[in-house]
């Protein structure tokens, strides 16, 4: 997998109303790398990845996470493995991370 092949979001919690009519800064990724490595793949159609490559982690990214669900607006199943955050690993089923024009629902998510 190449260092293009990542998804990224940035969340606040809102404690009073009308606290999250603001947008949410943009999502920066540090590129520093940090030493750890992961297996990674990523596929369609399925919900399950063999690891065929290596992922060098940067940032903040210290877990190896896999992770899959449906993607929308098709409906199609997706896996993916490689570097995540310590938030990426208490992702709960049901979650939606929008990415671009598609819409992903996470389904299950583990940490290696």
């Amino acid at each position: 997998m190449n260092p293009e092949n990542y998804m990224g979001s940035k969340r606040r919690c809102c404690q009073k109303d009308g606290c999250n009519q603001d947008p949410l800064p943009a999502f920066v990724r540090n590129h520093t790398e940090n030493g750890l490595r992961c297996p990674s793949c990523i596929t369609a159609f399925t919900e399950t990845c063999t690891a065929t490559a290596e992922a060098l982690c940067v940032g903040e990214e210290t877990h190896c996470v896999a992770v899959s669900g449906l993607m929308r607006p098709a409906g199609d199943k997706f896996a993916v493995q490689g570097c995540g955050t310590k938030t990426a690993c208490h992702s709960k089923p049901g979650t939606l991370v929008p990415s671009g024009a598609r819409l992903f629902t996470i389904n299950r998510t583990s940490c290696l």
